[in-house]
């Protein structure tokens, strides 16, 4: 009886597995029944373990890292006693390229809250501040104008990223703007710059160093009022301009017209936008819909200014989520 225990528990413990499965980029274990993979990313023997989740489904314990992986860069796994390392193929792919940045716009006002920078392929995450750079138009390297977090902000595919300048040095008033003084000055003008070491999601670098200037307008410090836009519709269409240019990202997905399905379009430095219906306009009374987080350069909002001075009154109290503006079709 015990020579048959003991074969049991020797099959059991052989039973039990650790893998790494390319196809769903995830670690597998089988043949235990609990416990937390951890995964670390690299060679050193301190490194936090990454950000993802364990779940035990059909006796499987899976863990899902919160971000994709990274080809070529060495992982190690474990769990109840079992360890491996791994490592996800690179794929062989075209360099990439840093496209553009949004906005497109040639003048930025000074407190200007975020750039996007838009990649033709998915990139590597973390290090990212270590590759940009802001350089005045005598020369001087800009100290710390971006809010360098941890935590970037891609986009889920990996191919845009979120650049936040300090809204410290933004919003007046608070001890970063005091001390340090804005980012931008108005009049001067300004290059970024995003090192060609920057690495993409084959731990690649871009095809080259990535150049953009632009010059510096006086700040904007006034809510979003959509009674100064301007629409014109067909029955090809409707087109929207905007007394201002307003955030590219959010222009993609805050914009709509009621009841009614077509593309969309943003042009002319994101001061117009352009829908065109599936099938033409019928005519007939139609309301474009405006959800409230649309954003401008400074991050104003509608009614709402981003730079709020406590001793003046927001001119108008934001309650509803969305907001409506009419339009006919002859």
């Amino acid at each position: 009886m015990k020579l048959l225990l003991v074969a049991a528990l020797a099959v059991a413990a052989s039973a039990a597995d650790l893998k790494f499965d390319p196809a769903t980029g995830t670690v597998q274990a089988t043949g235990v029944s609990s416990g937390e993979i951890r995964v670390f990313a690299g060679d050193a023997p301190d490194v936090p373990a990454m950000a993802g989740a364990t779940a035990l489904r059909n006796g499987v314990l899976t863990f899902t890292p919160r971000y994709p992986l990274v080809p070529g860069v060495p992982y190690r796994a474990s769990v109840s006693g079992l360890s491996i390392a791994f490592e996800l193929p690179r794929r062989a792919t075209e360099p990439t390229q840093l496209l553009r940045m949004y906005p497109s716009a040639a003048a930025l006002p000074a407190n200007q809250l975020k750039l996007y920078l838009e990649f033709s392929q998915p990139m590597s995450r973390g290090g990212v501040w270590s590759y940009i750079r802001l350089i005045r138009d005598d020369g001087l390297v800009v100290e710390l104008p971006f809010l360098e977090i941890d935590q970037e902000l891609w986009s889920p595919d990996q191919k845009r990223l979120t650049v936040l300048f300090d809204p410290g040095r933004i919003k007046r008033g608070v001890t970063p703007q005091v001390e340090m003084g804005e980012v931008l000055t108005p009049g001067r003008g300004y290059t970024l710059v995003v090192g060609r070491e920057m690495r993409d999601a084959n731990a690649q670098p871009l095809t080259g160093e990535f150049h953009r200037q632009f010059r510096v307008a006086p700040s904007l410090r006034e809510g979003i009022d959509p009674k100064k836009w301007k629409l014109s519709a067909a029955p090809d269409g409707l087109t929207v301009e905007f007394d201002r240019p307003l955030d590219w990202a959010l222009l993609q997905h805050v914009l709509s017209v009621k009841g009614i399905e077509g593309t969309a379009a943003i042009d002319r430095d994101e001061t117009r936008w352009r829908f065109t219906p599936t099938r033409p306009f019928k005519p007939g009374h139609y309301e474009l819909v405006i959800d409230m987080a649309l954003e401008d350069l400074a991050g104003n909002r509608i009614g709402r200014p981003f730079d709020v001075d406590l001793f003046e009154r927001v001119s108008e109290r934001i309650t509803a989520e969305t907001r409506t503006l009419g339009f006919i079709v002859q």
